[in-house]
């Protein structure tokens, strides 16, 4: 058993001041680090070598965890959710305040760019198709007229496609004109 360095009366007195050691003193310090050293390469060689198993384990646990995710994804509840469900939640989804706009931003659109069985879902709920709100503002300058029957046209496209999803529903149709000069 190795001796503490307070059983070293020199020593103790040695940490408690500033004196510089004697050259005995010296080389008995050094005979006597000689084991803790060897201690201390061994714990740390110790700890390389755990530090790698542990290294490893969390590898293979990632590896693992990705391969559950991977299962889980497949058992997700959502996936068993019937249309009917979605219909009803994308409904809900809709604004309340007002008829929804065509924006990828705003449901219904949005909902439609989530993943496929969202798409389909949405696309097949007429009753996300039955309101609408069309914002549209003209500029009474003659060069800007001809963009606004371009813009007209292709919303009057949109509008369609976005009705004809609509099925049998009640429609509800708001419009907002907006009138202006820019100079």
């Amino acid at each position: 058993m190795a001796l503490a360095i307070t059983d070293y009366p020199d020593f103790s007195r040695l940490l408690e001041n500033n004196e510089a050691p004697s050259k005995a003193t010296i080389d008995q310090v050094n005979e006597l680090l000689e084991e803790p050293m060897k201690e201390l390469r061994s714990i740390q060689a110790e700890i390389r070598h755990l530090a790698t198993l542990i290294q490893n384990l969390k590898e293979k646990e990632q590896a693992t965890q990705a391969t559950i995710n991977l299962y889980n994804k497949i058992l997700s509840p959502a996936r068993r959710v019937p249309l009917e469900i979605w219909s009803e939640i994308f409904y809900h989804c809709l604004p309340t305040q007002r008829n929804p706009i065509m924006s990828t931003s705003d449901a219904p659109l949005l909902l439609t760019r989530i993943c496929s069985a969202w798409r389909s879902a949405a696309l097949s709920s007429p009753r996300l198709w039955a309101r609408l709100h069309i914002p549209f503002a003209c500029d009474t300058q003659e060069n800007r007229r001809q963009d606004f029957a371009r813009k007209m046209k292709q919303r009057s496209e949109g509008v369609k496609y976005w009705l004809s999803r609509s099925g049998t529903c009640p429609i509800s149709l708001s419009v907002l004109y907006t009138s202006y000069n820019r100079e």
